[in-house]
């Protein structure tokens, strides 16, 4: 069976975490797209040692570990039990503006 190239989701707390698990196995990567309100507190997050004027636009990725960092954020908590899931998977985690959460093996092309 082909993997779908792209699976997007639109942000719903814990529904949206509890889908994307078996979902891993059906996609190339899953765009998690969450509500513009969110970008400020992740460009805070993400991009700390940015000046307050600094245009807020997101583009961060890493391991499993930088959705423990998304989970910081008030309303995104949900994220720690998926980075405790995919702790030791070996995909990519990237969070881009407008705020998205892209989720890929490791080493897929950048979206």
């Amino acid at each position: 069976m082909e993997k779908e190239p792209l699976i997007k989701l639109t942000w719903r707390g814990h529904e949206t975490i509890e889908s994307i698990p078996p979902l891993l196995d059906d996609a190339r990567q899953i765009e998690i797209i969450l509500p513009a309100n969110y970008n400020h507190s992740l460009f805070c997050v993400l991009h700390p040692d940015e000046p307050p004027a600094q245009l807020e636009e997101i583009n961060a990725s890493g391991g499993p570990e930088i959705l423990a960092v998304i989970a910081t954020v008030k309303g995104l908590e949900e994220f720690i039990a998926l980075a405790r899931t995919l702790a030791t998977a070996h995909i990519e985690v990237q969070v881009v503006s407008p705020p998205s959460v892209i989720i890929k093996p490791a080493g897929y092309p950048k979206a």
